[in-house]
């Protein structure tokens, strides 16, 4: 049965969390080593509420980073603030405004790239996977363009027609061995949410 206040929901309140988001990029980081002392730039596309953002904060901060910057990116304002951090409210479709928000910082390319971006749910799984994809590939230049060669990400992805399809496009682009399918286990069981990952 639905609980919108599960473990990992009450876990996040404890440990200040703005979501139990954080605990999903938590787990996908100790697994894939995501998040490393060569990290000096990342991005967080949907970033809204925050919570990836403290978890990112916290671990560059536990790998004794100083030099580094994190470009937030969300339709939604995110009431948060962060050292080494900065926010915008901007659609990611709009490529020359994306492009003048990296150059203002001074960005050619990202270490990590992360997103949580996802469509308002209808319920209907099968259709919300397709809006999801459908996203998701109007972000894709993003990862083309601006990804270091090294460089890694994270996706969040609605199973559903289409995901094959979309899993493939990214092996292509980015090598079949660099990319992984994973769902945490702070996903909730009965969602469809899984997570795309270039190591």
């Amino acid at each position: 049965m639905y609980d919108p206040q599960d473990y990992y929901f009450k876990k996040a309140k404890q440990a200040g969390y703005k979501a139990r988001s954080a605990f999903k990029l938590d787990e996908i980081d100790e697994k894939f080593h995501l998040i490393d002392k060569k990290t000096a730039s990342v991005l967080d596309i949907g970033c809204a509420p925050g919570s990836r953002m403290q978890y990112t904060l916290a671990k560059l901060q536990k790998l004794g980073k100083k030099d580094f910057q994190i470009i937030w990116l969300d339709i939604k304002p995110v009431e948060i603030s962060l050292p080494n951090m900065y926010t915008y409210v901007q659609d990611i479709t709009q490529h020359e405004a994306v492009e003048t928000i990296f150059q203002k910082h001074g960005i050619e390319k990202f270490d990590f790239i992360q997103s949580d971006m996802a469509p308002n749910t209808m319920g209907l799984k099968d259709f919300d996977a397709i809006r999801s994809i459908g996203l998701l590939e109007q972000t894709l230049w993003i990862y083309k363009q601006f990804l270091r060669p090294e460089g890694k990400f994270v996706i969040k992805i609605f199973m559903g027609p289409g995901f094959d399809e979309f899993v493939l496009d990214l092996k292509k682009t980015f090598g079949g061995k660099n990319i992984k399918v994973y769902k945490p286990k702070a996903c909730r069981s009965e969602s469809k949410e899984t997570y795309i990952i270039k190591t």
